[in-house]
């Protein structure tokens, strides 16, 4: 099986292994939980992105389709995490005055973070595997 290096499948994939490394290191040695729940998520999505780059790297059968999920999950768990730190917002500066309003901003830089770190890669993969009509 002789894989092509300049495809989109074998790019992106070597992203995604990179993106899963870094988001296992991040969650493992920077950010540990220690909740069972917490652990399994933090552990779960960089695993999930890893074989999905995997796959994609060594052009599987239907490695667009990989590709194509592990975009649209990613997008779907980067508007999650913004959901929550919204819900954190509202919550924290109603509630506990100045402390509320600085814990506030700080979610509020988060959420630009997170848009950063998390959101616009998949924006990319999605648009790279998104079927396109070819012209005739």
């Amino acid at each position: 099986m002789k894989i092509d290096l300049r495809s989109p499948c074998f790019i992106y994939g070597c992203w995604d292994l990179f993106f899963s490394l870094l988001y296992l290191f991040i969650f493992t040695v920077l950010m540990p939980s220690h909740h069972p729940t917490t652990r399994f998520l933090t552990l779960f999505f960089p695993g999930v992105l890893g074989a999905g780059g995997l796959y994609l790297a060594v052009q599987g059968p239907r490695a667009r389709q990989v590709g194509l999920g592990l975009a649209i999950l990613f997008l779907t768990l980067c508007l999650l995490m913004l959901a929550a730190l919204s819900y954190t917002i509202g919550v924290f500066n109603g509630i506990y005055g100045p402390l509320g309003t600085g814990i506030s901003v700080i979610s509020a830089i988060l959420m630009a973070m997170t848009v950063f770190l998390v959101g616009l890669w998949p924006v990319f993969q999605l648009r790279a595997f998104w079927p396109m009509k070819r012209e005739s």
